[in-house]
């Protein structure tokens, strides 16, 4: 069954963004080493990226749910193009000194903060209900393709031939990005309040709309539940990855083109996982799809801990990457469900918020977690939390059955 051409046009601009985010991973941090050997300066960069987008993301939610979401998200592209265009003009006449990198950096930070909501916004808007599953899973699927075996390897071949060239790249793939949902044609604005009750009440302030957004998301079980594991999630995912790099050279005695391979390998597993959410949940349904994900999620964990063989490794990071995949796809199916249109955007940005949170978190521990106990130790810990995770979930299941149920109830009205 064909998704359709809003949805196809949806794709290409996640296609097309995905790939300027793929290319600055590898190439920001390139500029600002080819500037200061200084690790904090380069470093610095990570939180000129990170802050700005965790102080400004329940706000963005509000934007997103006061504002035209195909606007924001043509707008949002296209204004990364220019910032990349300009950048590129800098690099090329040897003019971009560490403090532009940090202003961009910073800068594309919070708009990819407002194009991501957007996007995950519009996407129940112009997809059926029945279909996210689907959508969701191609999309996770491309960006897995790009974001691992495209972007970066094609950022670093583009920034050792010229660093001006993987810059040009980006404003060219981000004006793509912009173009292609500039055309998108569904109606993606919230309907209008009534005027006369818009007379005799007085207009919401951000810190109302964000509250309103929090509340719901507490009230709601399925989403709540979501919510908290997306943030153990997190911690649980940082805090293995923070110093993966230096597992991977200690315990596992691989060089960087070695971790680059090992890397790319995992990534065949987000690939089997986009090709399994939707499947998974048709069979056993959403709650315990995923708590099996978060599961797998756990027993990956587990497996590298207690291992040192280089293939053993690469099959378990290659089931954790499946889980995730599947996590993802599922989780943001039922929220883009179960989430009223008009407050899509604050709640999401409650998740994101949490979600950025967990990060943080999760990077301080592991750091001081390898320090302490060594290498291997860390990813116990993090299983442990995956489990906790799942435990959640588990409790959580008589309210996905009961939400599950109401919305093939509702399939069934429809229907009639």
């Amino acid at each position: 069954m064909k998704l359709g051409p809003e949805f196809r046009r949806i794709w290409l601009g996640n296609a097309a963004s995905n790939l300027a985010d793929g290319v600055t991973f590898v190439t920001m941090p390139l500029l600002a080493a080819a500037i200061t050997r200084d690790p904090l300066a380069v470093a610095g960069l990570t939180i000129a990226y990170t802050v700005p987008r965790i102080l400004t993301v329940l706000g963005v939610g509000v934007l997103v749910d006061r504002s035209d979401r195909r606007r924001l998200l043509y707008l949002a592209n296209f204004s990364r193009a220019a910032m990349f265009a300009i950048l590129t003009v800098l690099v090329a006449a040897g003019a971009a000194p560490l403090a532009v990198l940090y202003l961009v950096y910073a800068a594309i930070g919070v708009i990819e903060t407002v194009s991501d909501t957007s996007a995950f916004a519009v996407l129940p808007q112009a997809v059926a209900a029945k279909d996210l599953d689907r959508a969701n899973s191609q999309i996770a699927g491309t960006q897995v393709v790009i974001d691992e075996f495209v972007g970066p390897p094609l950022g670093g071949l583009l920034f050792g031939v010229a660093a001006c060239a993987a810059t040009g790249l980006n404003a060219v793939a981000f004006l793509v990005a912009g173009v292609s949902f500039f055309a998108l044609r569904g109606t993606y604005t919230q309907p209008v309040p009534d005027p006369a009750a818009s007379a005799q009440a007085p207009a919401p302030t951000v810190l109302a709309d964000i509250k309103e957004g929090a509340a719901w998301t507490v009230r709601h079980p399925v989403v709540r539940t979501l919510v908290v594991v997306a943030a153990l999630a997190s911690i649980g995912y940082m805090i293995p990855f923070s110093y993966l790099v230096l597992y991977a050279h200690d315990i596992l005695g691989l060089s960087a083109t070695g971790y680059g391979l090992l890397l790319s390998f995992s990534a065949l597993g987000g690939l089997a996982g986009s090709w399994l959410a939707g499947r998974l949940s048709r069979r056993v349904g959403y709650g315990w799809s995923i708590v099996g994900a978060l599961g797998l999620g756990a027993a990956s964990f587990v497996v590298i801990a207690a291992s040192s063989n280089v293939v053993v490794v690469a099959i378990a990071l290659a089931a954790y990457i499946c889980h995730a995949v599947v996590w993802n796809v599922l989780a943001a199916s039922v929220r883009q469900r179960a989430i009223p249109s008009a407050l899509i955007g604050r709640v999401s940005s409650v998740n994101r918020l949490l979600s950025l949170l967990g990060l943080a978190v999760g990077a301080l521990l592991g750091g001081t977690l390898a320090g302490l106990l060594g290498f291997r130790t860390p990813f116990l810990v993090a299983g442990g939390l995956f489990l906790v995770a799942a435990a959640v979930c588990v409790l959580a299941l008589p309210h996905f059955r009961e939400w599950e149920a109401s919305q093939r109830r509702g399939r069934q009205i429809s229907a009639a």
